[in-house]
């Protein structure tokens, strides 16, 4: 989220007056920020999907030769959660493709308020669904593979992996999540003042 940031800063570098004569196409500062916000998402839609072959392939020829159809069930899940998190990120990189940074500033500040309420939505219900999605096929997919594992080494990956996602699920993520929502609200508010005072 540190493109947030760096939009906030670009925003506050400007007096009001500097604003009066704002000229959108020569804003190279805001083009740029909107080039990383479109560059990160489409680096790692296009990241997403290579991952996605990847893991299709070695379930295709990887000769692990696993006898239980839902060890690649599983496989094929990873797969289909890594296309529908790169297409996410595809449709993100397009909202950001529609702000015109040539627009006036009323409308391009409305432009960015739209795809920052949009983030915010889609921060809500992404990270559980994919959370649960994840760990479902990632659970599928130990049974066999952890089959012949002896009782203490399951204890101790157990122990270790439910930690771990517990953890960064209830910890890490809503601390991070909670963060992120405080940024694209500080931010919706700051462009709504601005907005205001180019009315004036």
């Amino acid at each position: 989220m540190q493109e947030f940031d760096e939009l906030k800063h670009l925003w506050q570098q400007e007096t009001p007056k500097q604003f009066a004569n704002y000229t959108p196409d020569t804003n190279k500062a805001a083009t740029q920020t909107k080039q990383k916000l479109q560059n990160e998402q489409l680096k790692g839609s296009v990241c997403l999907v290579l991952t996605a072959v990847f893991i299709a392939a070695l379930a295709i020829w990887g000769n692990f030769n696993f006898e239980h159809w839902y060890t690649y069930g599983a496989m094929a899940l990873v797969s289909a959660l890594c296309l529908a998190q790169a297409a996410i990120m595809f449709y993100t990189y397009q909202q950001v493709k529609q702000i015109d940074e040539t627009a006036v500033p009323k409308q391009h500040l409305s432009q960015w308020e739209v795809y920052y309420a949009f983030r915010k939505k889609l921060l809500r219900w992404n990270k559980p669904l994919y959370f649960i999605l994840l760990n479902l096929a990632l659970g599928l997919y130990f049974i066999e593979v952890m089959a012949g594992a002896s009782a203490q080494f399951l204890l101790g990956f157990g122990i270790i992996y439910f930690g771990w996602m517990i953890f960064a699920y209830f910890f890490m993520g809503r601390r991070l999540l909670k963060k992120e929502r405080k940024r694209i609200e500080s931010m919706i508010q700051e462009l709504k003042q601005l907005e205001r005072q180019f009315t004036e």
